[in-house]
């Protein structure tokens, strides 16, 4: 009975040790994760990056990783500006932690990063297509359509600009920015050198949205197409309707004695 009571006395010291030696490791882990955040509240981003990469590397398995690479990866992207890195840290919390909370904001701050930032359109648009794809939320799904749109135009690839952007009239008809992608679908063919169009494209719009946010640039626009078309009475007189409430009056009044220098020249 005594070797029986000394045997079990042993195993309780043991496992007492054991049990204090795992929550001193996680105290420690604590400490140092509470020391990061203490200097991200005083406004000291260096010292936080600091901390928590030292936790990344004392504690590569710890149930605080996600927190603490969302967390110095915001830092990069909010309070440093290294772009670069902050995609880095958000990209490995994805690959370890895919279905942690906070994938999702994490998806997105990579695609708007990567368009706004780094300027890579190309790797934008792949991970736009993925909050559009991989996610249940259909939160700003159709916000995520037009930026693919826009990004395949600052690739200059119009045509596919023109069919995201078709995409997202037809699947989010009841969208804030369906009015923004027909003005932009009428830019893009004003840009393409399709006047004819690019002019039936601005009508559209302004008989749809005509106190549309972009009706007076819509107007201009129109103008500067009827102008191109060589339409100079049509284009003077859209013109000086505009004008009184058009804001750029140097852009508009240069357009004004342009057209009707022009007029002159073709009367004499």
């Amino acid at each position: 009975m005594k070797k029986c009571a000394c045997n079990t006395i042993v195993v309780f010291l043991a496992v007492s040790f054991l049990a204090a030696g795992v929550f001193s490791c996680r105290s420690r882990e604590q400490a140092l994760y509470e020391q990061a955040t203490a200097a991200l509240d005083e406004g000291l981003s260096g010292a936080a990056v600091e901390y928590f990469t030292a936790f990344l590397i004392k504690y590569p398995e710890s149930p605080l990783i996600p927190e603490v690479l969302f967390q110095r990866g915001t830092i990069y992207h909010l309070y440093q500006s290294r772009y670069l890195e902050a995609i880095e840290d958000f990209r490995e919390l994805l690959r370890r932690f895919p279905e942690h909370p906070s994938a999702f904001t994490v998806r997105r701050s990579i695609a708007e990063l990567l368009e706004t930032k780094v300027r890579d359109c190309r790797k934008a648009i792949v991970e736009y297509q993925k909050l559009i794809d991989d996610f249940e939320t259909v939160v700003d799904d159709d916000l995520f359509q037009f930026h693919i749109g826009s990004c395949f135009f600052e690739l200059l690839n119009f045509e596919q600009a023109k069919l995201e952007l078709y995409h997202l009239i037809n699947h989010y008809p009841a969208s804030i920015l369906v009015d923004d992608a027909y003005y932009k679908i009428a830019g893009i063919l004003h840009t393409q050198g399709a006047l004819e169009d690019a002019k039936s494209a601005y009508l559209l719009y302004l008989s749809r949205y005509p106190e549309g946010e972009l009706a007076m640039d819509a107007m201009f626009n129109l103008a500067a197409t009827l102008e191109e078309m060589e339409r100079l009475e049509e284009a003077l007189d859209l013109y000086n309707r505009i004008f009184p409430d058009y804001e750029n009056k140097e852009a508009i009044t240069w357009r004004i004695e342009k057209v009707r220098k022009r007029m002159e020249e073709r009367g004499r």
